[in-house]
């Protein structure tokens, strides 16, 4: 039976969402002078010898990840990393990193006393920045410390942070980095710990007066007895008169491309803009390279891009007057919209309903498609046993009309075919059951995505499954449309049935056409493993025709094979957990079972 629908508009919704912060537009200052130790131990050999004194007052040093104590010793799984770059884990400055000092030379601002004159110590800058706001990356040793921070600018003048507080290396809270692992320099013994050491992040807000002066250097000055002052590096949250733009809702999305505009401020004099998508939700930095630099106009269309997917963008400006280039916008989102699969493909429901099918669909009939969005189609073990991963609709009560729908395929190659596992079970039970007076189970097919269906299948009271796994086998020849679906479609009727009961759907697959020698001779194989679940040893049925056997996990590695007329299967090395076991016959076709791990 074919029944035309009307065409239905489906209308494309675009997601948009923006940050919860303002943008920032991050950059590392490196330091040209004033580090005064080593307290990184890196490279081969003691830490005595790449370390010229320790962190803490008491010989303990930190580890880079290169650091062995000899050419053989094993690799460090912590410690800071060898490219120097500490990307901060704060969650209010996403995308800020810091670049510390030669790991070889010099790499800390280390302050011991509080005596004036060998308190303090000056960071120079190698590139004066003008900044919003500077990030001081530091711990300290053997207690916290007390320090005074004189930011100097390139016009002589100055602002002083008093009274700011570097929390001791073990335990403190807003830290860039963690874990990092240390070493005893008088003995080169190892500390690793999962969340100490610690260096810490600290922001001085500049003065709104002195945003646009570029800061030369940092004056660390120690105003307490206690701890180890140690400073390793400043980051900047650049200041620029170039504006960022402001990112529009997306326009319209495909499977594999979406149009995105945005508005650039009043005042912001835009010569082209930079655009950075990723399917990552990292904030970029000013450093990270652009998908597409010097777009002109405020929009563009983002190119092959994966069906179904989500992204995140992010938009900067680039200024023909004042600073050149504006920070990266507030972040952008979309998702690709489904695309068409070209078999072979199975959805075995481990992970429900698949993607790119639909199961908030109800209501209405195959003749005028479904009115609703209640969900009535949902996960359960098949015929409600060990094994996991089914479609199931329980099937009770009065007008209950349910659709689950798959992802579209191209079946324009032609020589296609569909086949699935279903049958029936009570509802909190594995006994038979009957369908009600008037329930039904359809499965249905279109040719053009959804607006039209045929039936292919139909089950009722007088053609009930049964409690047992049967496949069903259907032939596409007729079917050679680029945007095939299919669709489930479970009604109870108006009728109110005492039956309350489970129809299940498993391992749907579309595949080619073409038969293998077993099913030209007969009719397919299917064998039996028991016990299942199982503990240690799984049982084969029937080995007369057993060629050799595959154990596969859910990821569809195959994680143990055995050949000959095996009969039983030792599993003990492996894990608990849901596996599929293929068996190969002998004259060339083969048979795949699920059995649960216990």
């Amino acid at each position: 039976m074919v029944i035309n629908l009307f065409l239905r508009a489906i209308p494309s919704i675009a997601l948009f969402s923006a940050a919860t912060m303002m943008a920032q537009n991050f950059q590392t200052m490196p330091v040209q002078s004033g580090y005064t130790d080593d307290v990184i131990a890196n490279g081969t050999g003691s830490s005595m010898t790449s370390t010229t004194t320790d962190v803490d007052g008491v010989s303990y040093n930190f580890v880079a990840r290169d650091f062995k104590l000899t050419p053989t010793s094993s690799d460090l799984t912590y410690g800071l990393p060898t490219n120097g770059i500490i990307n901060s884990v704060v969650a209010s400055t996403p995308g800020l990193s810091f670049q510390l000092g030669n790991l070889s030379g010099n790499n800390s601002l280390r302050i011991n006393s509080s005596a004036a004159g060998s308190n303090t110590g000056t960071l120079v800058f190698t590139n004066p920045v003008a900044a919003f706001k500077l990030y001081m990356l530091s711990t300290s040793g053997s207690g916290s410390s007390s320090v005074t921070i004189t930011v100097n600018f390139t016009d002589n003048t100055s602002q002083v942070f008093s009274n700011q507080s570097i929390s001791d290396w073990y335990g403190g809270s807003n830290f860039a980095i963690q874990g990092i692992g240390r070493i005893l320099r008088t003995t080169d013994v190892l500390d690793a710990n999962t969340t100490n050491p610690r260096l810490y992040q600290t922001v001085l807000n500049i003065d709104a007066a002195n945003q646009a002066k570029p800061i030369q250097s940092v004056t660390v000055t120690k105003t307490n007895s206690a701890g180890v002052a140690n400073i390793f590096a400043f980051s900047a949250d650049a200041y620029t008169s170039c504006v960022a733009p402001t990112l529009s809702p997306v326009g319209s999305i495909s499977s594999n491309s979406a149009q995105i505009s945005w508005t650039v401020p009043s005042g912001t004099q835009a010569a082209s803009h930079d655009i950075y998508y990723s399917t990552s939700p990292a904030v970029p930095n000013s450093s990270t390279v652009p998908s597409y630099p010097g777009v002109t106009g405020t929009s563009y269309t983002i190119g092959s891009l994966s069906a179904s997917t989500t992204y995140y963008y992010w938009v900067r400006t680039n200024c023909s007057t004042g600073t050149s280039q504006s920070s990266w916008s507030f972040a952008g989102t979309f998702t690709t919209l489904c695309g068409t699969v070209v078999p072979s493909y199975t959805n075995n429901f481990t992970s429900f309903p698949g993607t790119c099918w639909a199961t908030n669909i109800s209501g209405g009939t195959p003749s005028t498609g479904p009115t609703g969005t209640t969900s009535y189609w949902f996960q359960r073990n098949f015929l409600n046993g060990a094994s996991n991963g089914s479609a199931n609709m329980n099937l009770y009560s009065t007008n209950r009309t349910g659709w689950i729908k798959t992802v579209p395929f191209d079946l324009s190659t032609g020589g296609y075919r569909v086949k699935f596992n279903h049958g029936i079970t009570t509802y909190s039970g594995t006994a038979a059951s009957q369908m009600g007076s008037d329930d039904v189970v359809y499965f249905l097919v279109s040719n053009d995505g959804g607006s039209t269906w045929t039936i292919l299948q139909t089950w009722n009271a007088g053609d009930s499954p049964s409690n047992t796994s049967t496949e069903y086998i259907y032939n596409l020849t007729a079917y050679t449309s680029a945007n095939t679906v299919f669709a489930f479609y479970g009604s109870s009727g108006t009728t109110y049935d005492s039956q309350d009961y489970n129809f299940y759907v498993d391992d749907f697959t579309v595949e080619n056409a073409q038969l293998s020698v077993s099913e030209v001779s007969g009719q397919v194989k299917k064998t039996a493993v028991h016990p299942n679940p199982f503990k240690d040893v799984l049982y084969i049925s029937d080995t007369r025709e057993v060629k050799s056997a595959a154990v596969g996990d859910t990821s569809g590695r195959v994680v143990q094979t055995i050949e000959g007329p095996v009969k039983e299967l030792n599993l003990s090395n492996l894990n608990s957990g849901l596996y599929f076991v293929t068996l190969y016959f002998k004259d060339g076709s083969q048979s795949t079972v699920k059995a649960i791990k216990k």
